[in-house]
């Protein structure tokens, strides 16, 4: 955490030497256009009201000193989650899936000998510490305060058509669901719609999310919300797909028990579940107030509204999909490619605020990113590898083009370098292809992350920008 390597970084990506000059032609083209530029007007204005809103709740959090030690107890708890890799296919998935939504387990949905899917289960704290043969698909399907939802995420590993996945998980649901065959084609409508948005096929690393609560499943592909299909029972009906006796993935199940069933593992469950207990009531209290406000309700579904019209996009040079959003309030500028000579070694997108697509030019756009207020206080670079390199070389390669950059001591930018090194370092050694890295750059410096854990933050000042 060094002043100034937050700006430091992003001026690797953003100023007149960038290192991946498509990266800037991709920010420029994605939102120079007047249809871009009123929707970037449209998500500044709305998140800034929403921004308002969020700044008097944490005020009045941070005179609760005991609440915020609790919730930096539990983030550290959280530090200590993996990612974990389908076997059978080898899908990587992350160990959260955003706040207290955690990775249960994965398995893979064959159809005959053919791999279709590889598919991952993300829970609340609660069902992990209910993972046992007899407990685990009543309480993954069982919703309330402490277990608000359930979410499958599904990554295609065999191409299908628009229709032919849509009646496949639609056929999966009809015996398990009470209510009326009308419903489950209402799912299965918005699947259809979702993949005939990206070309009527579910390719191979197409990716589909679930999410299942009391008021339905949610739908969403490539990161694109399709709806809702809001009918009581069939966010457990979907959870019974999964995890009942004749769950569609065996493997899924075993996965999730192997994972959670050793002592060391119970007891970061119960961890979890302690410290995320006291956070939700901390939330819960924050809610009631702000449930009160009915005009701020209204913004924030405004803006909800506006961010369900931003799309994914293609980082054309290697095929690597970015999603639009990378969090509350961190939206997709655009994408390029990093090369060494002719060599591709990464796919490269910047994410940050409103503020930052409302100056997007080819004289604005740079500063905008590495200047860190309370409107616009991080930007973020996810780095996904397409060419295998090592720990020291990849670490070694970001940290010089950060050197002459950063106006600090060079034992900072090592302290930068130690962090990429000691992430890669945990997965192998080797950055292989499909490795994603993530830098979230603010004025506190520049934080590190590898395949989804965080290895800590280069706390110096300047080192952001």
């Amino acid at each position: 955490s060094f002043e100034g390597m937050g700006s430091a970084f992003v001026d690797v990506f953003m100023d007149d030497n960038a290192v991946s000059s498509t990266l800037v032609e991709s920010c420029l083209a994605k939102w120079s256009g007047e249809p871009e530029k009123m929707l970037a007007a449209s998500l500044f204005e709305f998140s800034q009201s929403h921004l308002t809103a969020i700044a008097s709740i944490d005020a009045e959090v941070v005179e609760d000193r005991a609440e915020i030690q609790k919730s930096a107890h539990l983030e550290a708890i959280e530090s200590k989650l993996e990612p974990l890799q389908e076997y059978a296919t080898g899908v990587m998935f992350g160990p959260m899936l955003g706040e207290g939504m955690y990775l249960v387990g994965a398995g893979v949905r064959k159809k005959s000998i053919i791999k279709v899917y590889a598919v991952a289960m993300y829970s609340s704290a609660t069902v992990l510490t209910s993972v046992s043969s007899t407990t685990l698909g009543n309480a993954a399907r069982t919703f309330d305060s402490s277990s608000p939802m359930t979410s499958f995420v599904l990554e295609m590993v065999y191409s299908v058509g628009a229709e032919k996945i849509a009646s496949a998980i639609a056929e999966s649901v009809k015996p398990r669901y009470s209510g009326s065959l009308s419903d489950v084609s209402a799912l299965e409508s918005l699947i259809v719609d979702g993949v005939n948005k990206i070309g009527g096929q579910a390719i191979k690393g197409t990716v589909f999310r679930f999410n299942c609560s009391e008021d339905g499943v949610g739908v969403s592909v490539d990161g694109v919300l399709q709806g809702i299909a809001s009918f009581e029972g069939m966010g457990s009906a979907f959870v019974d797909v999964f995890m009942d006796d004749n769950a569609v993935s065996s493997t899924l199940v075993e996965s999730c028990l192997a994972k959670w069933s050793g002592e060391p593992e119970k007891m970061l469950a119960a961890s979890l579940f302690e410290f995320s207990q006291s956070h939700l009531t901390a939330i819960a209290s924050i809610d009631a107030e702000v449930v009160e406000d009915r005009a701020e309700i209204q913004k924030s579904a405004h803006l909800e509204a506006i961010e369900s019209k931003l799309e994914p996009l293609q980082e054309y040079a290697t095929g690597v999909m970015f999603g639009p959003m990378l969090g509350e309030g961190m939206y997709l500028v655009g994408a390029g490619v990093r090369k060494k000579s002719i060599i591709k070694v990464y796919a490269v997108a910047m994410y940050s605020s409103a503020t930052v697509l409302t100056s997007v030019s080819s004289t604005t756009l740079g500063n905008a990113a590495r200047t860190f207020d309370s409107s616009s206080p991080m930007t973020s670079f996810v780095l996904e590898m397409v060419y295998s390199v090592g720990a020291e070389k990849i670490a070694s390669a970001i940290a010089e083009s950060v050197k002459p950059r950063y106006s600090g001591s060079l034992s900072d930018v090592s302290a930068l370098e130690s962090l990429i090194v000691d992430g890669v370092n945990k997965i192998g050694g080797q950055a292989i292809k499909g490795t994603v890295f993530r830098f979230n750059c603010s004025e506190d410096g520049v934080g590190v992350s590898v395949d989804g854990v965080l290895q800590g933050i280069a706390s110096f000042e300047g080192m952001g920008s």
